[in-house]
């Protein structure tokens, strides 16, 4: 079964793509995040949520030039690619205080609602994890765990996914540990989340053309085959929209 030729309707939202130039170790200059941007499209990806790295050592720019950056890319896609739209959100990694630094507006919030994508290190410790997520949303926000597959002590123990979900807590993974693409262990762990219906988004976590394009419809093929096309469009079309419409999603 292929659906991405039925969903190229409503068109994938990526909500995690590293395509804005020159502030992170994703697209490196304008060409070639506009070469990001045509590779999506012929995906059948129409809305993405651009997620440049904050608080680490991978974030190039502060505030301001990425929301210059953005909006630089923004208008070239509006004018050679109407039918796509883009949001600004950050990929935030967690860091005693992040809530307040949400909350100050220092950093960013998906597509400016109340949705925050917050990442680990992957040696970080279950407790960590769940009082990091804790902090977040005790401040208001809606986290989402970013590649919840990248992190050891979840990936050895799904229960504490299981802990996580029933706290709240949004599950996003990576499209290449759908497929493989990520090694075997990352496909392990992503496809016993995605049995027990404990994901809630897919995402290409893109970076470049080559090897972390961002592309989703493989990956969202393979979950329609594997767990059925209506689980595939509600992590690609239907739980994604709700990020853009800042609604909850049930």
């Amino acid at each position: 079964m292929v659906i991405c030729n039925k969903v190229s309707i409503l068109g994938f939202t990526d909500v995690h793509c590293h395509i804005i130039p020159s502030v992170d170790d994703g697209a490196q200059n304008m060409e070639q995040a506009r070469e990001m941007i045509r590779l999506a499209y012929a995906g059948d990806t129409r809305r993405i949520i651009a997620t440049p790295h904050y608080g680490t050592s991978r974030a190039k720019a502060g505030s301001d030039a990425i929301v210059f950056q953005f909006r630089e890319l923004l208008r070239w896609t509006k004018e050679n690619y109407p039918e796509m739209d883009l949001f600004l959100g950050q990929e935030l990694t967690y860091q005693y205080g992040l809530e307040k630094q949400i909350r100050s507006g220092k950093a960013f919030t998906m597509a400016g609602g109340h949705y925050a994508l917050i990442e680990f290190q992957p040696e970080d410790d279950y407790s960590r994890i769940r009082q990091g997520l804790q902090a977040v949303q005790m401040e208001g926000y809606w986290p989402i765990l970013a590649h919840a597959e990248r992190c050891r002590r979840l990936a050895e123990n799904i229960d504490y996914v299981e802990e996580l979900v029933r706290m709240g807590i949004y599950i996003q993974i990576n499209a290449k540990s759908v497929t493989g693409g990520s090694g075997w262990r990352r496909k392990s762990c992503t496809h016993k989340l995605l049995k027990e219906r404990l994901v809630h988004f897919v995402a290409s976590d893109g970076h470049n053309t080559k090897n972390r394009p961002p592309v989703l419809f493989k990956a969202v093929n393979h979950i329609a085959k594997k767990y059925g096309k209506d689980y595939a469009l509600q992590l690609s079309v239907v739980n994604p929209g709700k990020i853009i419409s800042d609604t909850f999603i049930d």
